[in-house]
C-alpha cells in the first residue's frame, strides 16, 4: 500500500484523501462523542459557527484541515529535502498519527492552531542565509501568537522560535525584538476586543489565568486514551533515538531543520507543565513533528517490512475503534 504513496508527483496529494476517509471511517459508520479541549479567543470565535461535536459536517471538516496540514507537510519536506528519498509518507504518517484517537475526529482547537505551527516553521526555515529577514521573522511572531490564539499552550513554540533564529542565523537583537513584537500583535487586538466591549477586566483572567494550572491531567477515556498517549509516546521515542538518522552526512541546513524541529518537540513537553484541563487531544501539538521524522525512518526500512509495519499500524487503529462497537 504504501508503494502508492512513494512519489514525488505533487498531484499524487489526491490519493491521500483515500487515506482520509480510511482513517475517519470509523466516525463515519459508528460515530464518536469527541470531549473537546478548552480553546481560547479565537478558537470560542471560530467555534460559534463550527458543527456540533460529534456530527458529520464536523467529521468532514476535521478530515478536511487534516487533509490540508498533511499536503502542507509533504510540500515542506519535499522542498527542503528532508529526505533522500521524495515521497508523500510525512503527510500520510500525519494523517495516520490523527487516526490514534477518535477524540481527533473533531475540529478541536489544536488542530486549527496546527496550521499557524507549520507556517511559522516554514517562515523560520526560509530565513536560512538570508541577510535580511525581517519581514519572516515578523511573520513567524505573528503565526505563534494566533495559535497560541486558538490553544493557549502553543505560546511555549515561541521559545521554539527564539532558539530557532539563533541556529539559523547570527544573533542579532534587533530580529529578536521583531519576533516578541509580532508575537504581541494578535495579544494587542483581543485585549482592544475587550475593551471595546467593556470587558477588560476579565482580559487577563479568560485569555491567561484560567488556562495556567500545574500538571493538570483531565480524567481520562479509559483505556482507549491509555493506547493513544501510549502510540504517540513510542512513535517520540522512536524519534528521539533516530537522531544519527536524520542527520548523518546530511547537509548543514537538513542539519539545522531537524534541530529545530527537536526543539518544537521539546517546546511542546514544557508545556505540559502549565497547562490546564489536558487530555489525549493536547498532543495533536506533537503529530507534525513526529509524522516527518517517523516517515524519514519508513524511507530508510526496506520496502518489505515497511508495509508490514505500516499495515500493523494501519490495522490496529481501524480494528480498535470499531471493536467496542461490534458487541464481541
Amino acid at each position: 500500500m504504501l508503494s502508492i504513496y512513494r512519489t514525488n508527483q505533487f498531484f499524487a496529494n489526491a490519493f491521500l484523501a483515500l487515506y482520509v476517509l480510511l482513517i475517519w471511517s470509523p466516525a463515519f459508520l459508528v460515530g464518536v462523542e469527541p470531549t473537546l479541549s478548552e480553546g481560547t479567543f479565537l478558537y470560542e470565535l471560530v467555534q460559534t459557527y463550527l458543527p456540533a461535536a460529534g456530527s458529520i459536517p464536523n467529521f468532514i471538516l476535521a478530515a478536511v484541515l487534516t487533509l490540508l496540514q498533511a499536503i502542507l507537510i509533504n510540500v515542506m519536506v519535499s522542498s527542503h529535502r528532508l529526505t533522500e528519498e521524495i515521497t508523500l509518507l510525512p503527510g500520510l504518517f500525519y494523517i495516520l498519527f490523527m487516526g490514534f484517537s477518535t477524540q481527533f475526529y473533531c475540529v478541536t482547537p489544536m488542530l486549527l492552531a496546527n496550521f499557524f505551527l507549520l507556517f511559522a516553521i516554514l517562515e523560520l526555515v526560509a530565513t536560512y542565509k538570508e541577510y535580511s529577514s525581517a519581514d519572516r521573522i515578523f511573520n513567524i511572531g505573528l503565526f505563534i501568537g494566533i495559535a497560541s490564539m486558538f490553544y493557549f499552550s502553543y505560546i511555549v513554540f515561541l521559545l521554539f522560535a527564539w532558539i530557532g533564529i539563533g541556529i539559523f542565523r547570527a544573533i542579532r537583537w534587533k530580529e529578536r525584538l521583531i519576533l516578541i513584537f509580532g508575537f504581541l500583535i494578535p495579544y494587542f487586538f483581543v485585549f482592544t476586543y475587550y475593551f471595546w466591549n467593556g470587558m477588560q477586566e476579565d482580559y487577563l483572567s479568560k485569555q491567561f489565568l484560567s488556562h495556567f494550572n500545574f500538571l493538570d491531567f483531565t480524567a481520562y477515556n479509559g483505556v482507549s486514551d491509555l493506547i493513544s498517549f501510549a502510540l504517540i509516546t513510542l512513535m517520540l521515542i522512536v524519534s528521539l533515538l533516530s537522531y544519527k538518522l536524520y542527520t548523518y552526512k546530511k547537509k548543514i541546513k537538513i542539519q539545522k531543520i531537524v534541530d529545530i524541529l527537536y526543539w518544537v518537540m521539546a517546546a511542546s513537553a514544557i508545556s505540559i507543565i502549565f497547562q490546564n484541563q489536558i487530555n489525549v487531544q493536547h498532543f495533536q501539538m506533537l503529530l507534525p513533528i513526529l509524522a516527518i521524522f517517523v516517515s524519514i525512518n519508513f524511507v530508510h526500512m526496506s520496502r518489505q517490512w515497511s508495509e508490514i509495519l505500516h499495515m500493523f499500524l494501519l490495522a490496529g487503529v481501524l480494528v480498535w475503534h470499531c471493536v467496542p462497537y461490534l458487541n464481541i
